[in-house]
């Protein structure tokens, strides 16, 4: 499988679809991948792309997230928006963020996603301003059923 993953980093093209795709510890199932979006970048190629990416591994039987900046704003209705949401009922996904990530003295956007197929793989989701930058950082803890049962001693 890894060299599977490493192929789908070659589909990566600068600005149109920038992304970063990891398997974590193979038996957990859990395929994670990093996707950003230059508002410069060409949109019906990040559909594309985006597309051939979940068609591939969403047969994989493995958890899929996906996240990053798709410079796309969920806060509001436009042809982009609509076609993105449509992609991801077309593969059951659903973005998980739903409050700005971006915010400026004169807009509040959400273009930052943490996207997946099973909700309940993620145990919580945080937006939070580190003052690094313009965007919000997005924290989430993900599930893992095979230690849920663990107890530690002390």
């Amino acid at each position: 499988m890894k060299k599977e993953l490493n192929s789908l980093n070659e589909l990566g093209e600068e600005k149109c679809f920038e992304l970063l795709v990891i398997e974590l510890v193979v038996r957990y199932a859990i395929i994670v991948i990093c996707i950003c979006r230059s508002p410069d970048g060409k949109i019906g190629t990040f559909f594309n792309k985006l597309e051939m990416i979940i068609r591939k591994l969403i047969v994989k039987h493995k958890t899929l997230i996906l996240f990053g900046d798709w410079n796309i704003n969920f806060l509001q209705t436009s042809p982009h928006t609509r076609e993105l949401n449509n992609l991801l009922l077309r593969y059951n996904l659903k973005h998980t963020v739903n409050v700005p990530t971006r915010i400026t003295k004169t807009t509040a956007t959400l273009l930052d996603v943490v996207t997946t197929k099973e909700k309940k793989s993620i145990k919580s989701l945080r937006v939070m301003d580190l003052g690094l930058s313009d965007h919000y950082v997005q924290i989430i803890s993900i599930s893992i059923p095979e230690f849920s049962n663990i107890r530690y001693r002390i």
